[in-house]
């Protein structure tokens, strides 16, 4: 009997502060179970996820064949490895496959020609390319200078004898049907293909259908190949949850992250809340989901995701507020007052929504931006995110007729926090992002830029509510509240301005003109070192969003009370001006005691105590339709701040997670709960039991980024 093809699969992520990409490698299961199945004892196969187990492997072992995923957080990650796999064993066969790839033959030749380490490329769903790459491997491994005479379907390649000639030749296999029905891939998590990444550092990852009918020009998933929605049984669901809840109860792991892409939006996902329901009840997992919900069909959606209640939230993906840029990226959004209703009607069940936007869409102007941030933030989502527009690979961002059209101006920046040093090489991911265009310049980018800071630091997760529940009585609406702060900010206190300054200074600085620029640079050691040490090439939104909520907590606490008395005493001239800066003095203690220890693992965790002339808690219920004058008490009441043992744990399982330095808070705020499971819950002196300061809100909160 023939020994059995070696093949690595891997789905490789950084790892040199902290874990990049830290969700349990299920593309790669997928395949690896669907060769399994088809070669059963012909192939061997060893999944990875952390490059220097990767490294040892390799070393110790090198494969047949080696397949890489390919994504925009890990395509030089992957080509390295595929370099040294190659120096080794020169006739180990490399296969890449991921969405970082164009969509066009002479972006295709091109992106392969500078990936010189890589044999083939995997179009799409990888599952049926990989295993005619295998079989041809097992066809010709006796005459493997004949591997690539024929073409590959469902892949493409360079024609290795042209590789070095002036007229490289790329090589193109048929496309390939999708599979329609998913089970025909066997469950790497029932197969127990999975187990070994159940290591209490990775989230369980799961796919319960897999299409779009969308066709967003910024995304992969807008491509016609993607329209139809093929789907996995619910039994097969339904064993993976109870598998997955299982293992993830002996970890003490509380989350899960949703690979759909429009989680929500179709009947059969409402089984699939039940299943994650009863999960949580038997197992204490999930207690967090991340997940994109669909982009229309929101009663839908909230009508199924309300089963989760608290765990999850409803993703208002808008990505801009303009007609005229919705039709520039071929997309059609919830209508404003539909999305207010939304907001509202979840809001009373104690549900969280998420907006998204994006910056800079195509004919995006400064002004119709900021007009489209008040629309959404006036419409109580409870989250609003603003992302930077990413020029990914298979996107029309990449095609030159696109960019031209519209004036795009491209720099490069390093993907937060994706760099290594493996095998003394240092390793470094980076993505292009649009920073001007014909509608909006680099000037007008740092400022928004700066608002979406304010934005995501202030409002998000609502550590400074009482704030702009106070403003709202006077009629200041949120972004008119935060146009002010940043209107203002040279008359902020130090450590505020700091982080404000600072944060432009690394917008600016993260941005390169060329890739090679750019890698020139963090190569020099001195360079490098201020990579480790975090102080450059992180997810500066969140990065400057944990600095405000650690260093600069009173800073902004004070600022915010200084600015909103400023507001009321210029827009109401006759105002009694005492009783307000008593009203505020008020609210600014008690956010500042329910913020305390908030992501600081060295602060006390004990109870604190203060008496308040004002009934806060009826108050912050009142969600700002009553004036706080009117929750004036005639005595005096006492408040406790508290941590509960729940909260407490969870506080210690992030922080053993992720870590603890500025790094670490960034994942946290971006990976696992929303902000309000952190405050200090708050009793008064007549019951015994603390409660949620935000009663109708969400306990737990899903949010995901990559990056902004």
């Amino acid at each position: 009997m023939k020994k059995p093809l070696k093949i690595y699969l891997c789905d490789l992520t950084y790892d040199t502060i902290i874990l990049v990409s830290d969700t349990i490698p299920i593309n790669i299961g997928f395949i690896a179970s669907y060769l399994k199945k088809k070669l059963q004892a012909k192939v061997e196969i060893e999944l990875f996820k952390y490059p220097n187990d990767l490294l040892k492997a390799i070393k110790r072992q090198p494969p047949d064949i080696l397949g890489l995923s390919n994504y925009s957080w890990n395509s030089n990650l992957s080509e390295h490895f595929a370099k040294v796999a190659k120096k080794i064993n020169k006739n180990c066969i490399v296969l890449q496959g991921g969405t970082n790839f164009p969509h066009a033959q002479n972006q295709q030749k091109e992106f392969l020609i500078e990936r010189c380490y890589t044999d083939i490329y995997a179009l799409f769903e990888g599952e049926r390319s990989t295993l005619n790459v295998v079989e041809r491997y097992l066809k010709k491994q006796n005459d493997l200078k004949n591997f690539f005479d024929e073409p590959i379907d469902g892949c493409v390649f360079i024609d290795p004898r042209t590789r070095e000639s002036t007229d490289p030749k790329l090589i193109v296999g048929k496309y390939l049907e999708r599979i329609k029905d998913l089970d025909e891939i066997p469950s790497p998590y029932l197969n127990g293909m999975m187990d070994k990444f159940f290591d209490g550092k990775l989230t369980p990852f799961i796919e319960t259908n897999r299409g779009c009918p969308f066709t967003c020009s910024f995304c992969h998933t807008g491509a016609d190949y993607y329209h139809k929605l093929n789907k996995f049984s619910q039994e097969r669901v339904k064993s993976e949850i109870e598998y997955i809840g299982k293992k993830s109860k002996e970890l003490g792991i509380t989350n899960l992250h949703m690979a759909d892409v429009n989680f929500g939006m179709y009947p059969q996902d409402k089984l699939v809340c039940e299943y994650l329901l009863e999960s949580k009840k038997k197992y204490s997992w999930p207690l967090q989901i991340m997940a994109t919900t669909g982009k229309n069909s929101k009663k839908r959606v909230m009508e199924i995701t309300s089963i989760l209640g608290n765990m999850f939230s409803v993703n208002m993906s808008l990505q801009s507020m303009s007609e005229y840029v919705l039709n520039n990226i071929r997309r059609s959004n919830i209508r404003h007052e539909d999305m207010i209703a939304v907001n509202n009607h979840l809001r009373e069940a104690g549900r969280s929504t998420k907006a998204e936007l994006i910056l800079p869409l195509p004919g995006e102007t400064k002004k119709s931006f900021i007009d489209g941030l008040n629309k959404v933030l006036d419409s109580k989502a409870s989250s609003v995110t603003i992302y930077t527009l990413m020029m990914l690979q298979g996107t029309e961002f990449k095609t030159p007729e696109f960019r031209k059209k519209f004036g795009y101006k491209g720099k490069y920046r390093i993907v937060p926090l994706n760099f290594g040093e493996y095998d003394g090489e240092k390793i470094f991911d980076f993505e292009e992002v649009g920073i001007s265009t014909n509608d909006l310049s680099f000037e007008d980018y740092l400022s928004l830029r700066s608002i979406a800071l304010m934005v995501e630091a202030l409002h998000n997760g609502k550590p400074f509510e009482e704030f702009f529940l106070y403003a709202k009585q006077y009629n200041i609406k949120p972004a008119t509240f935060i146009n002010s702060l940043y209107e203002e900010i040279f008359s902020a206190p130090d450590t505020v301005k700091k982080v404000f300054n600072n944060f432009i200074e690394e917008t600016k600085g993260e941005l390169w003109e060329s890739e090679k620029d750019l890698t020139n640079f963090y190569k020099e050691e001195k360079n490098y070192r201020l990579l480790k040490q975090g102080k450059v090439g992180g997810n500066l939104i969140y990065k400057y969003k944990s600095k405000s909520l650690t260093e600069a907590k009173l800073g902004w606490i004070n600022y915010l009370a200084d600015q909103l008395f400023k507001n009321i005493k210029v827009q109401f001239p006759g105002i009694n001006l005492e009783k307000v800066k008593d009203e505020i003095e008020e609210i600014r203690i008690f956010t500042k005691f329910k913020l305390e220890g908030l992501l600081d693992f060295h602060s006390e965790i004990n109870s604190i105590k203060h008496e308040f002339k004002y009934d806060m808690l009826n108050w912050i219920d009142n969600l700002g339709q009553k004036k706080l004058s009117e929750f004036c008490l005639k005595n005096k009441q006492l408040y406790f701040f508290e941590y509960t043992t729940d909260q407490i744990n969870n506080r210690n399982d992030y922080f053993e997670r992720y870590g603890k330095d500025i790094n670490a808070l960034s994942k946290i705020v971006t990976r696992i709960s929303n902000l309000e499971s952190q405050f200090r819950k708050v009793r008064n002196s007549e019951v015994h039991k603390p409660r949620d300061i935000y009663q109708k809100s969400t306990e737990l909160f899903t949010k995901y980024a990559l990056s902004n």
